[in-house]
């Protein structure tokens, strides 16, 4: 559907911008010189671009300075939404970033992340260097070395702070786990964005998050259509990680009525090894088990290892470019991108428009890109690989994780 936005008449919009800034808890003092937005008139390029809009126009846009992309928006103001993490009813939209003309300043903004050791952060870490790149700001990248690591990731926000940063980005480690933190960076007037993972303290300034109930949704809508009487294993993730828990129970919620059944649950880290072994655990003690279900590394490992002799169907909540080929060779037969390029990008974006004190896009506190089911030739006729779009969920295949970018 087109956009519709950019064109209430000036108090109006004023009045939207003081309400979002509270709202946000920002409240601080930016340390900025004047501001270049003008709540009077629309953001340049903000009516621009359509939630439907076909693979060709998307990539186009995302080439502009001002890009935009097909967005999932959720009101966190909404008195139905649940405050805990933003999780509510959704509209269609666009979400417009904001023209680097806007930026006033080289702002500081950091990006804490739980690790850069597998492509799907290192996805995140591309879209938030080019984005922070594209508006000329500073940005410093931290990676707390795993989900195991909360300590670290909550001292690594510390030393952030140390540093000066207007804003920090949080792909965090746990969705409880780091409440405390963001109150206290919020009471010292520090703009946070909740980004990719989930966070539940609803005083985040916004949120660039996809809801990962509708990553395991997405394999579990696709279980019922098929009507057969699957036996799964699931393997969602790091145990008390908000993406892994949220994705847990979308993925129950959609087989619900069908005649697959979950045999059998284990967390554990995305690592190779770690995925690996609760495969062959469960395979051995259940060599009757049909499908695979779980992480993109829980499907690489399961190709890797032959686990189960090949012959369980495998399908991913999330991709990384070896789980995308093996969607290609038909080994693995479906998996779910959230874009995470686009998220981390989004993320940036609203970190610096907050700083700029512009109303977040949609004046909504929760931004996503609709998730996407990929499958290759072991779908059969659902297979759609032509109309997907890579780059939005892969770093080029010669990018190496940056930790550190200099504003202009």
């Amino acid at each position: 559907m087109p956009k519709r936005k950019a064109k209430a008449v000036v108090a109006a919009l004023a009045t939207a911008t003081a309400l979002l800034l509270t709202a946000c808890s920002s409240g601080q003092d930016t340390g900025g010189g004047s501001s270049k937005y003008d709540p009077s008139k629309p953001i340049p390029g903000s009516d621009k671009g359509s939630f439907k809009a076909s693979a060709s126009e998307i990539r186009e846009s995302l080439k502009s300075d001002a890009w935009w992309y097909p967005t999932l928006f959720v009101d966190c103001n909404d008195k139905a939404t649940k405050a805990e993490g933003c999780n509510g009813s959704r509209t269609e939209g666009v979400y417009n970033a904001i023209p680097k003309d806007l930026v006033s300043k080289k702002w500081k903004v950091c990006f804490a992340v739980p690790h850069l050791s597998d492509p799907y952060w290192v996805a995140a870490d591309f879209g938030a260097v080019e984005e922070a790149r594209r508006l000329g700001v500073d940005l410093d990248v931290y990676e707390a070395g795993g989900y195991t690591e909360l300590a670290k990731q909550l001292n690594q926000i510390d030393d952030c702070v140390s540093s000066g940063a207007n804003a920090i980005v949080i792909g965090a480690i746990s969705f409880n786990g780091l409440d405390a933190k963001v109150q206290q960076l919020v009471d010292q007037g520090i703009v946070v964005i909740d980004g990719l993972n989930g966070i539940s303290n609803p005083k985040v300034s916004g949120r660039a998050v996809l809801n990962w109930r509708e990553m395991g949704g997405a394999v579990g809508d696709y279980l019922k259509k098929q009507n057969k009487a699957e036996k799964v294993a699931w393997f969602p993730g790091p145990p008390g990680a908000g993406w892994a828990e949220d994705a847990t129970a979308g993925f129950k919620d959609a087989i619900s009525g069908s005649p697959a059944s979950i045999a059998v649950t284990k967390y554990g880290d995305t690592s190779k090894e770690v995925q690996l072994k609760l495969l062959e655990d469960t395979l051995q003690g259940d060599p009757s088990i049909s499908v695979i279900a779980g992480t993109a590394v829980t499907a690489d490992a399961a190709v890797a290892g032959n686990v189960g002799g090949g012959k369980a169907k495998i399908f991913a909540d999330y991709l990384i470019p070896s789980t995308f080929d093996q969607i290609k060779s038909g080994k693995v037969t479906c998996g779910v991108s959230d874009q995470p390029v686009i998220q981390a990008r989004m993320a940036v974006d609203m970190a610096v428009r907050l700083l700029e004190k512009i109303p977040l896009d949609e004046k909504k506190g929760r931004a996503f890109p609709a998730p996407i089911l990929v499958c290759g030739p072991g779908a059969g006729a659902d297979a759609n690989l032509d109309s997907f779009i890579p780059e939005t969920t892969f770093a080029p295949a010669d990018f190496k994780p940056v930790f550190r970018v200099n504003g202009k």
